[in-house]
């Protein structure tokens, strides 16, 4: 006769996902509400340094200058008439007061300025995008913004 005998019984049958199910969910929904959601786009860009940086956390719409002076409003090539209608309408229709200019170091300064008093006529604050002086790159290096 064994000194040592387990008091512990052998139960059979499917184990009690249960638990487990609820810690994944709690894991996803924890994973999903501290990520950040950011808006990337297919544009190849280069931005200016600057030694100020600031990141806004307003409403926002992003319009993209590329180095050909082409402009793009949520990822869509449009040209000056349709880009001053589409602009107009978001700033009536939607809760947005702030218009982010995204542009190539090699855009025309005039199409910038052209940009910025068109958002400014529609009571939009205007910001541009630029990158932390720290992240030196060469002229060639293109950023996807």
């Amino acid at each position: 006769m064994s000194v040592f005998r387990t008091k512990l019984k052998i139960i059979k049958g499917k184990p009690d996902l249960t638990p487990l199910i609820d810690v994944v969910f709690l894991l996803l929904l924890f994973f999903m509400l501290s990520s950040s959601f950011v808006q990337i786009t297919g544009i190849k860009i280069n931005l200016p340094d600057t030694v100020a940086y600031e990141d806004t956390d307003a409403e926002k719409l992003v319009i993209t200058l590329d180095r050909g002076g082409n402009y793009f409003f949520n990822d869509e090539k449009l040209n000056w008439p349709v880009l001053q209608e589409r602009l107009s309408q978001y700033a009536a229709k939607w809760r947005v007061d702030t218009v982010i200019i995204v542009a190539d170091t090699k855009t025309e300064y005039g199409d910038i300025v052209k940009l910025m008093s068109l958002a400014r006529s529609l009571n939009l604050d205007v910001y541009a995008a630029t990158a932390p002086q720290k992240e030196k790159r060469s002229s060639d290096d293109e950023v996807q913004f």
